[in-house]
């Protein structure tokens, strides 16, 4: 499967995405979303249905324009007084937890997380009933 979104796409919502670097920004997203479902570049799955292509198109975009928005990733800093602070301009991920779930649903690959269990290591017997309420009634010792 090709990069289902392209710049124009990216700048009906932000027309100061140059081409240059909505096609790298695209690029890079298109990697990432391949490195977090697998099944997006893999060309001998079934393809992908016309709701799953928009949602891949949907989180792709988000992340692009998320990460425009987020410029650089400079750090600045305000003092007021004595007080002062440094500002990191978002977080260095591309995609957010959300849109890998939706990755991982377009792929097939989305499951609950496992569950704490406890396994048995040992030979356990059940204690056998010597006295059975529904059939001899109440123990009467």
């Amino acid at each position: 499967m090709d990069i289902p979104l392209s710049v124009t796409d990216l700048q009906k919502f932000d027309d100061t995405i140059s081409s240059e670097a909505g096609e790298d920004m695209l690029a890079t997203a298109w990697a990432r979303a391949i490195d977090a479902a697998p099944c997006l570049g893999n060309e001998e799955a079934e393809p992908l249905t016309d709701v799953e292509v928009e949602i891949v198109r949907d989180v792709l975009r988000q992340a692009v324009l998320r990460w425009h928005d987020r410029g650089s990733g400079a750090h600045s800093q305000r003092t007021a007084g004595e007080y002062g602070e440094t500002l990191r301009a978002g977080d260095t991920n591309l995609f957010r937890p959300n849109e890998i779930r939706d990755l991982h649903k377009v792929c097939g690959t989305s499951g609950r997380r496992g569950k704490a269990s406890t396994i048995l290591t040992t030979v356990w017997n059940a204690p056998t009933p010597t006295v059975h309420p529904f059939l001899t009634g109440p123990d009467e010792s």
